[in-house]
């Protein structure tokens, strides 16, 4: 079963990340980058839906924190963000993420993206 790792500070998102995740997936939830990177340490989930902006750590560095640990190297990310811009895009991708989603994004497009990842029927 996968474990999938939903980090979001606003509530009505992690809810609605949560929902197009297929059921028998395990989900965890984080609503900061703190607890973010706890979470992710602790569980070693398969994969973590990130947002960038969040209070305390941003997405950016509990990417960055995340690509630093050994345990987590198998982990995949992919952040889902209100940033549109390529910079942002492009340090995303830099510090080591599997995909870049914005907001908002196509639920069905998230799920695709994910089993890809997975490996479930990319």
């Amino acid at each position: 079963m996968p474990k999938v790792l939903v980090a979001d500070d606003d509530t009505r998102m992690v809810r609605l990340l949560v929902l197009t995740m297929p059921s028998g997936y395990e989900i965890l939830q984080a609503t900061d980058g703190e607890e973010a990177v706890n979470a992710a340490l602790s569980s070693v989930p398969d994969i973590i839906l990130l947002d960038v902006n969040m209070p305390g750590l941003n997405g950016f560095e509990v990417l960055r924190k995340i690509r630093e640990s050994i345990k987590l190297a198998n982990t995949r990310v992919i952040l889902v963000t209100a940033r549109t811009d390529e910079a942002d895009r492009s340090l995303g991708m830099q510090l080591g993420a599997d995909a870049y989603l914005t907001k908002p994004f196509s639920p069905l497009r998230l799920l695709q993206k994910v089993t890809q990842l997975l490996g479930e029927g990319a």
